[in-house]
């Protein structure tokens, strides 16, 4: 296993903020559970996401994916695939696993771009009728966040 891959993992453990799962049979995976950040329409949410890791880490990007269904613009609604420029094309060393969890996906569910949809529908709903958009939202945190 590479070690900055090892390294950055081992610094998310140790904020104890997540729930952090990583299999040694799948070591270019693991599985962190993440919450709505505070004063969102997310907030009260849990989601499981996989970060799974290139042999390149941390020359490129991991990719990043929600597993539990969340209803948002920039992250398919069937596949869990995020739409993150920083992620698909701006990557650099610098970041960190950290910096995924901590600050890219918080600001990803803070701040949805409708203009740049992997939802369509969501990104539909979002610019002409937020409040079906924020009812949506609460709605499916109700149906899949309870794990």
């Amino acid at each position: 296993m590479n070690k900055r891959k090892l390294h950055d993992i081992k610094n998310l453990v140790k904020l104890n903020k997540y729930a952090v799962i990583f299999k040694e049979e799948k070591q270019d995976e693991i599985a962190v559970t993440i919450h709505g950040p505070n004063e969102t329409i997310y907030q009260g949410g849990k989601w499981k996401i996989i970060i799974k890791f290139s042999d390149e880490y941390p020359y490129k990007s991991p990719s990043v994916g929600f597993v539990t269904k969340i209803w948002h613009p920039n992250i398919d609604y069937n596949s869990g695939s995020i739409c993150l420029d920083v992620l698909n094309q701006e990557w650099s060393p610098i970041y960190n696993l950290t910096h995924i969890v901590e600050t890219l996906i918080p600001q990803l569910l803070s701040y949805p771009n409708p203009e740049d949809p992997l939802n369509v529908e969501a990104a539909d709903e979002m610019l002409k009728n937020i409040e079906v958009f924020n009812k949506r939202v609460k709605d499916k945190i109700k149906e899949h966040c309870n794990f």
